[in-house]
């Protein structure tokens, strides 16, 4: 079975998380002022900063996950649901997968200022949408083992 969804949806949360993360690295923009700016920060961890500073578990752990979710979809015929989540999921893996390999850190810049909590980039977005879509699946859907 063609994976086409899966490599689109990769494909572009890979893609515009490299460009956003190019363009808005250093940003100090105010979009709405009390709800959401643009600030550039370096996240030497992962979601809200756990692991910070241990790139030796994290990368190893992103590698993992890409690994395991390839592993998955040569032995799994996958419905139209599974493809967007897992691509998503896949291309932000890779996305911050990449900066932490080739950076030591993650750039996050979205900031939803009335959180006060954390800064977020695309990447972290395709992983949460991707993972939220393969938990509606993993509920939900219907899947057949391969031949």
């Amino acid at each position: 079975m063609k994976h086409t969804r899966l490599f689109a949806a990769a494909g572009a949360v890979l893609a515009l998380d490299r460009l956003t993360k190019l363009l808005w690295r250093d940003a100090r923009q105010t979009l709405i002022p009390g709800v959401l700016a643009l600030r550039g920060t370096r996240n030497t961890g992962m979601a809200f900063g756990l692991l910070a500073g241990q790139p030796w578990l994290l990368i190893p752990l992103a590698t993992a996950v890409v690994i395991g979710l390839l592993i998955y979809l040569r032995r799994h015929a996958l419905n139209r649901l599974f493809q967007y989540g897992a691509g998503l999921l896949l291309g932000g893996a890779l996305g911050n997968l990449l900066d932490r390999m080739f950076l030591g850190y993650v750039i996050d810049f979205i900031d939803p200022v009335f959180l006060h909590w954390f800064i977020f980039n695309l990447a972290d977005a395709g992983i949460c949408l991707g993972a939220g879509l393969l938990m509606i699946h993993l509920i939900f859907g219907k899947e057949e083992k391969r031949k």
